[in-house]
């Protein structure tokens, strides 16, 4: 009885990782600091937020800090869910009574399966886990707790969903938790000179109203947009120029425009705060030009949206609710107004042949940076529905470990598509060259004089050798090694 009350009073120990242990990162992830400022404001427990890439910590040294910790959640992105189940299991063996929760994109749907297939994962949290994870923390009956899958004994229960939180002022995050690590992330996508200041990743909206075919945001995140007021949002930003001199933000919002009047409601607040930042959003082509030209008049200096294809035909089939004229016309309003353009597309969509592509390939030019990707399948999405019901997969698919952690709607897997990834992943590389080479100067205004040289150059000689794959394969290696290190700096990460 003596040591049960001793443990009572003892603080209970959460840990939370994003088991992510390859050499590069995009950004951080910012759904764990918000779980963990969450708790570390409503409970007695003690939590901290690790991102091993960011922290050089390999899965050994991790081990040796949940050997201590009461509850351990980690993340889990359909790009690295082998990674995550095997750090789990090493993780129940390094510390058996460690709780362990899994939550993320890609165990929303799948949580009845991740339990079946893997016993040493505890609890899945679905959706939103702040209130979730606090009652579990607190020590409620886990049948009573919505949102999450459970065990009990040989038995896998899936308890109600829970409700999302209209009201996201009740969610903030301390920057504190993560700072030290954070503090040289820099946005490379973007101008060199305004690489150049303290650069800080923000959230300020959950959900997106939208139901494109490849996306499964509109499932997972309730089928509604909520963001946080202006007054909050510009609260925010100011003290976190005053607290760490942030002369950047990058909004990592699936939508930043939630409405015109949020907007502009937003761009005279941030006038009135006379604060000297620039920031970067993504938009939804069709913005209105009266918008854009106010976001660009209080600093916003980069946007980038989400094109995917240059094909009226297939921007209908995947029911992305744009038109090519629209695509044109956005294009047309920001160059008019100065912004550095980022464009995002996807190649070997469903229905998509070359003609298509060409179509979208057209638009390439335009951009100041383009991500080119081949297209790949995440579970929720109406495309992955559609192909179950062909017959083409099944929920098995994400446990397959000899497919590998990406999987691509390519021919040699998917008899539907039109691409061999091989194939693809060629003419990717050619016209990522050709654009480097076909405009040099922004090259250099996005890498700076030095490096923008160096990527013109090693352009040119890569495109001469693309077609030898003995040579790209030879290139590719001195890029790995030493030759590749001496021109990347580890303080940040791309």
């Amino acid at each position: 009885m003596i040591l049960a009350n001793l443990k009572g009073c003892l603080l209970m120990k959460l840990l939370l990782i994003n088991p992510y242990f390859n050499s590069l990162i995009y950004s951080p992830t910012l759904g764990l600091s918000f779980l963990a400022t969450y708790i570390k404001e409503h409970s007695r427990c003690e939590v901290a937020v690790i991102e091993p890439v960011t922290e050089t910590l390999d899965a050994a040294e991790l081990l040796v800090k949940i050997k201590e910790t009461d509850f351990l959640g980690l993340t889990c992105y359909t790009e690295s869910r082998f990674q995550c189940f095997d750090f789990a299991k090493k993780a129940k063996v390094a510390n058996p009574r460690c709780q362990i929760i899994v939550g993320g994109p890609h165990v929303m749907s799948l949580s009845k399966q991740v339990l079946e297939h893997y016993s040493f994962v505890d609890i899945v949290i679905r959706g939103e886990a702040e209130d979730a994870l606090l009652e579990i923390i607190n020590g409620k009956a886990l049948s009573e707790v919505n949102g999450i899958t459970w065990r009990r004994n040989a038995e896998v229960i899936q308890n109600s969903d829970r409700i999302f939180c209209r009201d996201l002022s009740l969610f903030h995050l301390d920057y504190s938790l993560i700072y030290p690590e954070i503090k040289n992330w820099k946005d490379k996508e973007i101008h060199y000179a305004m690489q150049q200041v303290n650069h800080l990743p923000i959230i300020s909206s959950r959900g997106c109203p939208y139901r494109c075919t490849f996306c499964a945001s509109n499932n997972q995140w309730g089928k509604l947009w909520r963001g946080l007021a202006p007054e909050k949002m510009v609260e925010e930003l100011t003290h976190l120029v005053n607290k760490y001199n942030i002369g950047y933000f990058r909004f990592y919002d699936a939508l930043f425009i939630g409405s015109d009047s949020q907007a502009y409601k937003f761009c005279d607040l941030l006038e009135q705060a006379r604060l000297k930042i620039t920031f970067r959003i993504d938009i939804r082509v069709g913005t209105k030009p009266a918008v854009l030209k106010r976001l660009r008049e209080v600093g916003c200096s980069v946007v980038g949206f989400g094109i995917e294809s240059g094909s009226d035909r297939i921007l209908k089939r995947i029911n992305k609710g744009i038109t090519r004229k629209q695509i044109d016309e956005t294009i047309d309003v920001c160059k008019t107004l100065g912004y550095w353009l980022l464009g995002f597309f996807m190649i070997s969509l469903p229905d998509e042949t070359p003609e298509d592509f060409k179509k979208t390939a057209e638009l390439f030019h335009r951009f100041d940076v383009f991500n080119l990707q081949f297209f790949k399948i995440h579970p929720d999405t109406s495309f992955y529905e559609e192909l179950k019901a062909k017959g083409e997969l099944s929920d098995e698919i994400w446990f397959e470990t000899e497919r590998g952690e990406e999987i691509f709607y390519s021919k040699e897997t998917f008899p539907s598509s039109n691409y061999y990834r091989s194939e693809v992943e060629k003419r990717a590389k050619a016209i990522y060259l050709s654009q480097n080479i076909r405009k040099p100067f922004t090259a250099i205004k996005n890498h700076g004089l030095l490096r923008g040289c160096r990527t013109v150059l090693f352009s040119m000689i890569q495109l001469t050798l693309l077609p030898s794959k003995r040579a790209t394969d030879f290139l590719d290696c001195l890029k790995r090694g030493w030759l590749g290190k001496l021109f990347k700096s580890r303080r940040y990460w791309r």
